[in-house]
């Protein structure tokens, strides 16, 4: 899964998730691994990856962060998985 992060806001509206909502979907998703992007890009930015970093790992969550420098790329794949229902 591609995370924004940063935690950015312009004029009150909310652009980039922050550390904590960042850990909070990848508990909800339970991806098995987690790219995060855009994260310290700009100076608007008041959540740093270290948050997002520390708010993973106190929530036990188990899937693989891997971070990426700017400019650098990565294969991203689908893994075949069974699907999952949702709860109504």
């Amino acid at each position: 899964m591609v995370i924004h992060l940063g935690g950015t806001r312009i004029m009150g509206i909310l652009l980039t998730m922050d550390g904590r909502q960042g850990a909070e979907l990848v508990r909800l998703v339970e991806p098995r691994i987690t790219v995060p992007v855009h994260i310290e890009d700009y100076t608007v930015f008041r959540s740093p990856l270290s948050d997002f970093h520390a708010e993973v790992a106190h929530r036990g969550l188990r899937s693989e962060i891997r971070t990426v420098t700017s400019g650098e790329r990565i294969a991203l794949g689908v893994a075949d998985q069974p699907s999952r229902s949702i709860p109504d």
